[in-house]
């Protein structure tokens, strides 16, 4: 293998994954596809890998973007939308992106001792035994969700049950439903999450601040605290436990950040971009220690590359430089999210609009992604989502009970 070739490809996925990051409705494992076709010609599966990895790492740096600035999140990081919004409107919304790429690039080093720490466990118990652990946590966090709620009123935890029930059916049916029914005429591997996401949490925001103007965005110099670093690590061991089970995203570990930061919006954003980037990297470190990919991507590069036994009392060298790709994305996209957040800055602030006309362009450019992706079931899917997701400040509970259209499938995945 020509390692000058190997930086070349890891550098180019960095680049892909921030088309993929800062791009609503796509996703990394569209650059997995691009692989699996770059494959078939005899291209260097060790490349292609490294391409793979860059690319998933620069995604969780620069998707905080337009979840911020267009209210277009997904899985990862649509419980950072409202947070985020109200930066925005602050005029700190480089402040808080700034926070999240800390938590992000935070990880990156917390993670590698807590893959020590998988490969340590994984040699004295059966990944079986592992899965079992999945439905009590579920079910730990739905008790201390509802438990949140009750410490307002009664009435409050009743409206969260509702709430959380309605999105929980709501994410049933979306699961049955197959997942292409885009109008581009290439499979694009984009499903219906990504309509679901952006009517559960987007657009509410975006219809509430239509009447609301943004002020000039500051860009100041921001100073990590100790506390961040406690939350980066935070972050980091929720989203390696995600990296490792079964059917569970790393929206899963967004709930669980969010029960514990629920009043502070700035460590509970850079525990989420810490949940996001320690995922992707225990995602890789699975398929080496457990041989169980977690995610689409992840798999590719297992059906690329020849695999070591798991856990055969080593790490592969492979993983190693693998991880190298990964950090060699992660210098790139540190720098890089921080300038396009300065720019969106910028340009927010030279207008001075009213918020009122960006959402309303915001809307209908999203609209028209869901239409192009997903097709008109995706626009029936937004707009039922999109009722859904305007219950719980109607009601006066959190937000984070929408994530039932995550939890309840999973939860049920695992009790069948």
């Amino acid at each position: 293998m020509d390692i000058v070739l190997f930086l070349l490809f890891a550098t180019a996925g960095a680049l892909l994954g921030t088309f993929t990051g800062l791009t609503p409705g796509i996703h990394v494992n569209n650059i997995a596809i691009l692989a699996v076709y770059l494959y078939s010609t005899g291209m260097d599966p060790m490349c292609l890998s490294a391409l793979v990895v860059g690319a998933m790492v620069a995604h969780t740096f620069f998707d905080f973007i337009p979840s911020t600035y267009l209210g277009a999140p997904e899985s990862d990081t649509a419980l950072s939308v409202l947070p985020m919004h109200r930066f925005l409107l602050e005029g700190r919304a480089y402040r808080g992106i700034y926070l999240s790429t800390v938590g992000s690039a935070l990880s990156m080093l917390f993670s590698l001792p807590v893959v020590v720490a998988y490969f340590l466990l994984f040699s004295v118990i059966s990944y079986t035994s592992f899965q079992y652990v999945v439905p009590l946590i579920l079910v730990a966090l739905i008790f201390y969700m509802f438990y949140m709620e009750s410490r307002k009123s009664l009435k409050r935890m009743l409206y969260a049950g509702y709430v959380f029930l309605v999105a929980g059916v709501f994410g049933m049916i979306i699961m049955r439903m197959p997942q292409n029914y885009n109008f581009v005429p290439v499979n694009i591997g984009t499903s219906l999450l990504f309509p679901v996401f952006t009517g559960l949490f987007g657009i509410p925001v975006l219809l509430s601040s239509l009447n609301s103007k943004i002020p000039e965005q500051k860009l100041e110099r921001i100073t990590v605290k100790k506390e961040h670093l406690k939350s980066s690590l935070f972050g980091t061991l929720c989203g390696s436990l995600v990296g490792f089970l079964p059917g569970v995203s790393s929206g899963i570990a967004t709930v669980l950040s969010r029960a514990f930061f629920k009043e502070d919006s700035e460590n509970y954003v850079v525990a989420l971009g810490s949940v996001n980037t320690a995922n992707a990297l225990l995602n890789l470190a699975a398929l080496f220690i457990i041989a169980h990919p977690r995610s689409e991507a992840v798999g590719v590069i297992g059906s690329m590359i020849t695999l070591p036994p798991p856990v055969s009392g080593h790490i592969s060298d492979i993983f190693f430089l693998l991880l190298g790709a990964a950090f060699i994305s992660a210098a790139y996209s540190f720098p890089v999210t921080l300038m396009a957040a300065r720019m969106f800055g910028r340009i927010l602030s030279m207008g001075r609009m009213r918020y009122g006309q960006i959402s309303r362009g915001i809307l209908v450019a999203l609209l028209i992604m869901v239409l192009l992706l997903t097709g008109p079931l995706g626009l029936a899917v937004v707009a039922v989502a999109t009722l859904i997701g305007m219950l719980p400040p109607r009601l006066g509970v959190m937000r984070v009970h929408l994530m039932a259209v995550i939890i309840v499938p999973v939860l049920l995945f695992y009790i069948t």
